[in-house]
């Protein structure tokens, strides 16, 4: 089995300790040799003495970084008559405890479990790892969680040492957290921890660091306005100079209202607000930006409306869109408005203008979405629509993003390419950076 894991402040310097050097481990667990980051290892794993036959050792290993991963291995006669069973290829990006518990499961049904903590180090060094507390829902980068008593953004996180040298190392208690955005230095900050790190020989440490972000910094605007911020944070002391980066990302959204123009069903009326809320939400979700629905509205009830649902539940030309757009809008809301019509005269899929107004003002001031008996389709088509209005052109033409290349042969697979499919999902990182800056997209927070 190969077994692989990829990944002014406060804080709060952890006690558990780990002194497990090479070759020593707890009891019942066998280390030919000692775990080194980024090196394929063996792990003997004893199994028990015990009548029942041993058929299967279920094993879940929790690596440092936290990912956690979990294997179902056949134990045959050598690995019995050994009396124990290796697990093969465990590799670790990062150094810190790797936690991995066994369940042996023997013919009569019983089974017994083992739970063993391996220390995995560096060569000859000493390392610091930071990990969010907050994730943003594409899991790659940090969440800065706005603090509405203290008007302030605060980036929470954990914080791993890990010492493979073969002595005590002291780091102190300076940490210095150095803020770019897109390259270009942003901001330093530089505090002094609660206490001192100092770590024994082999040992790993852990604590919690907070950083805070007031109103007129630089740093407060870019998260309110902009969305990311890349932290290098460093410590230096006893000729060692440990840093670990994170990226912390704002969430961004889109609020949007579904305007419904014609006669659907209500289970019709059921899957497209999961076709909005469910699928395009999650093509956004992967780049760090969702959209959220709380307002359902249909064009009928008066005369004229009664009129213009007729008109318009079916469009015969470009004209009418314009002129639908122009007659609704929801303008009490900083919603995009979306139109769900019975079908258009060219069999569309849907319709909008690129880079719709904010203001929502005029022939150009909504998206068109046509029935579809598929919800996917129906999610993707309101993702591809939506980006259209916050700003973006076809992946396949000049859209002004290096990152789409209209002669890549996964081009297609773009949510915003010319003749998407259902499964065209793909966000580039210029396309998120264009949307987010549409002035319908904001921050979840303040």
């Amino acid at each position: 089995m190969d077994v692989g894991d990829g990944g002014f402040g406060e804080i709060t310097v952890g006690g558990r300790v780990r002194l497990l050097g090479p070759g020593v481990v707890p009891a019942e667990a066998a280390q030919a040799e000692p775990l080194y980051v980024g090196e394929p290892a063996a792990i003997p794993v004893a199994l028990p003495r015990q009548k029942a036959r041993a058929e299967i050792l279920s094993v879940l290993v929790r690596f440092p970084s936290g990912a956690v991963h979990r294997a179902d291995l056949a134990i045959d006669d050598e690995d019995r008559a050994s009396g124990s069973k290796t697990i093969e290829g465990v590799v670790s990006a990062e150094a810190g405890e790797l936690h991995l518990f066994t369940t042996t499961r023997n013919d009569d049904g019983s089974v017994a479990q083992k739970g063993f903590v391996l220390q995995v180090r560096t060569r000859g060094t000493v390392q610091m790892y930071i990990t969010p507390s907050f994730w943003t829902q594409s899991g790659v980068a940090g969440a800065p969680k706005f603090n509405f008593s203290l008007g302030r953004w605060e980036c929470h996180a954990a914080v791993r040492w890990v010492n493979s040298m073969p002595m005590l190392v002291n780091l102190a208690r300076r940490m210095t957290v150095r803020m770019t955005d897109a390259g270009t230095l942003v901001g330093t900050l530089a505090f002094d921890l609660s206490g001192p790190v100092t770590l024994l020989p082999g040992q790993t440490q852990y604590g919690t660091v907070i950083t805070f972000h007031a109103p007129g910094s630089a740093d407060f605007e870019i998260f309110r306005n902009a969305g990311d911020l890349t932290f290098e944070y460093s410590m230096s002391n006893d000729g060692f100079t440990p840093k670990d980066g994170q990226v912390w990302r704002t969430m961004r959204e889109v609020g949007y209202n579904i305007i419904r123009v014609g006669d659907f069903t209500a289970a019709e009326r059921a899957e497209y607000r999961r076709a909005a809320a469910e699928i395009a939400s999650g093509i956004f979700r992967s780049r760090d930006m969702t959209v959220r629905g709380v307002e359902l509205f249909r064009i009928e009830g008066t005369p004229e409306m009664e009129a213009d649902k007729q008109r318009f539940r079916f469009i015969d030309s470009e004209a009418e869109i314009d002129e639908l757009f122009s007659r609704y809008t929801m303008g009490d809301n900083a919603f995009l408005d979306a139109f769900f019509v019975e079908g258009m005269w060219d069999g569309s899929a849907g319709a909008s203008n690129v880079n719709g107004p904010v203001d929502k003002q005029g022939p150009s001031s909504g998206i068109l979405i046509c029935r579809d008996a598929d919800t996917v389709n129906l999610g993707q088509t309101f993702a591809h629509e939506a980006g259209h209005y916050l700003g973006l052109e076809h992946a396949d033409e000049e859209d002004g993003c290096s990152d789409t290349d209209p002669a890549s042969p996964n081009i297609s697979d773009n949510f915003i390419f010319s003749r998407s499919r259902r499964d065209s999902t793909v966000v580039t990182g210029c396309q998120i950076d264009k949307m987010r800056r549409h002035g319908l997209v904001t921050t979840l927070t303040p």
